[in-house]
């Protein structure tokens, strides 16, 4: 175990349900929107977990606690082994929660978890080499929840009284294919492995920490096709599963599995050796 957290209440309501035989219980409190916040957060922490094992690799315990957090609407959420943090300000005193809010807790709640393979298990230092950890656990929420037909979206699109359209996911996927397609032509690039007191002043903090990285491995994905990028992942998480891995032992793993000029090329536009760990 990394870190050590408690959350405690005497007002908590607890719901638990199970995800390849791992106990989930969600600590949430009562409140008008409750039921369907409860319901909600434990299919996407379900979903996230049968997903991220099934992409990287077993969930290292037998137990996953959500809960409700006092932190701004900002923040969003905070991980620690076993123990998932969720901002109360989405559903929390609200009398009727809106489409935003719905949004927010299976983005948060996926991110969250997807942090539990990325820091928990496979720790990195989190300071000097966050693209590891934060790059991660967006690029998990953002392209491999999102885009992954789930009962998690079936029941979103119950709660929003819509009708699931198999086809918009599919154009969306052609979408981000064409982007990514668009990217690796212009040879697009950022270098996102600043440490946290490095980034320069012209960058945004929070688009450095999350979005650039996501694009990174996004475009590792593509070039290096889904079922290497997936094979290479598995191997990474493997390898240091429960122990700490460095930016250098990342790149080392893609290479082994995908040595290519193409992939090479997209490291040298992301990646700063002065940087890597």
């Amino acid at each position: 175990m990394r870190d050590f957290a408690i959350v405690a209440s005497n007002k908590f309501k607890v719901s638990s349900t199970k995800a390849n035989d791992i106990k989930i219980n969600n600590n949430y409190y009562a409140g008008k929107s409750a039921k369907i916040y409860n319901q909600l957060a434990k299919q996407t922490a379900v979903d996230s977990i049968k997903l991220f094992t099934k992409k990287y690799g077993p969930y290292p315990y037998s137990e996953l606690d959500l809960t409700e957090s006092p932190f701004s609407s900002d923040t969003g959420g905070m991980e620690y082994s076993g123990l998932v943090m969720i901002t109360q300000d989405t559903f929390a005193r609200k009398k009727a929660a809106s489409k935003e809010d719905y949004d927010s807790v299976i983005e948060d709640v996926s991110h969250e978890v997807a942090h539990q393979w990325f820091f928990n298990t496979v720790g990195n230092d989190e300071y000097t080499e966050p693209w590891l950890d934060e790059g991660m656990a967006e690029f998990s929420e953002d392209i491999i929840f999102d885009l992954t037909p789930t009962k998690t979206s079936a029941l979103y699109q119950k709660m929003m009284k819509t009708k699931q359209d198999a086809s918009l996911m599919k154009d969306v996927k052609k979408l981000l294919n064409q982007q990514l397609k668009t990217a690796v032509k212009n040879k697009q690039g950022m270098i996102i492995n600043y440490p946290l007191n490095k980034i320069p002043k012209k960058y945004d903090e929070t688009d450095t920490a999350y979005n650039g990285r996501k694009s990174f491995y996004s475009l590792l994905r593509y070039l290096m096709g889904e079922k290497k990028f997936d094979q290479a992942m598995r191997d990474y998480y493997q390898t240091y599963y429960l122990k700490q891995a460095t930016g250098k032992d990342f790149i080392a793993i893609i290479k082994k599995h995908d040595n290519s000029k193409a992939v090479n090329d997209l490291i040298k536009r992301y990646i700063s050796p002065k940087y890597l760990q």
